[in-house]
């Protein structure tokens, strides 16, 4: 009669060999993926840009300074079906020049955000180009750092939105 362990697939010391192949290969694999990740800069910067007409430089910069009227441009503080902590954001203003204004954007146990606005104008041409920049920290692990590559989707979309309420409410009250 044949033995049974000869059959027998599943002894203890292929479940033991199993289980350190499952361990060495999750922390090869952890490895590579955090090699792969270092790979990503930690300082990412999102930009968009408009066109706007040529003299509305003083309107559009006392929209962004002051931030009570950024509810009427930001898509963040704009009035929105979907309930927004926005009074848990606070907005810090870093710099202000003629022509760029810097604030950093911190809210609870999130990272700040820098948030600029910069006008270029030219002089051969009678329109201004008005660019939105976020600049984000991101620490070095791999979750993070693969995570930040989908802020294009996010951000992108939200700052064209604002740049483009933004120009519309210069317009308005000009």
């Amino acid at each position: 009669m044949p033995s049974q362990r000869r059959y027998f697939a599943g002894n203890k010391w292929n479940v033991v060999r199993l289980i350190k192949l499952a361990i060495i290969s999750f922390i090869v694999l952890f490895f590579v993926v955090t090699a792969i990740s270092l790979l990503i800069p930690s300082h990412i910067r999102i930009s968009k840009a408009i066109n706007i007409g040529g003299h509305q430089k003083a309107s559009i910069f006392a929209h962004i300074i002051d931030t009570g009227r950024w509810q009427n441009w930001h898509p963040v503080f704009m009035t929105n079906p979907l309930p927004v902590k926005t009074a848990s954001i606070y907005r810090i203003l870093q710099s202000a020049t003629d022509s760029e204004i810097v604030y950093q954007l911190r809210q609870d146990r999130h990272k700040q955000v820098t948030n600029g606005w910069k006008i270029y104008s030219y002089t051969t041409t009678d329109s201004l180009t008005l660019q939105w920049f976020m600049d984000f920290e991101v620490p070095w692990y791999p979750w993070q750092k693969f995570g930040s590559l989908f802020y294009e989707n996010t951000y992108g979309v939200m700052m064209e939105q604002g740049l483009s309420h933004l120009k519309a409410s210069a317009q308005s009250h000009q």
